[in-house]
């Protein structure tokens, strides 16, 4: 009986071990998996400053190729016409 106990007691110990194992492996997981998560965030953070700044210079050059006024040219106007 005493052999009995003992060795339920051992299994019970090894069932909680693994428990513990599982429990401290998906933290471990979860853990990867958010610092995962926040790469990627500053992946497709820093990818839409870059596709922000493609898309700025590209309208810049698309007005300058249809002629349209800038704010610099807007008020140069507006300094010639106050002087006048």
């Amino acid at each position: 009986m005493l052999r009995e106990v003992l060795y339920l007691t051992v299994g019970a110990a090894k069932r909680a071990e693994k428990m513990v194992d599982s429990f401290v492996e998906e933290g471990r997981k979860e853990l990867e998996e958010k610092s995962l998560l926040e790469l990627s965030k500053e992946h497709i953070e820093k990818r839409k400053e870059e596709f922000k700044g493609m898309f700025i210079d590209d309208f810049k050059k698309i007005t300058e190729d249809l002629g349209f006024a800038t704010k610099d040219d807007i008020r140069e106007l507006k300094e010639m016409i106050k002087r006048n």
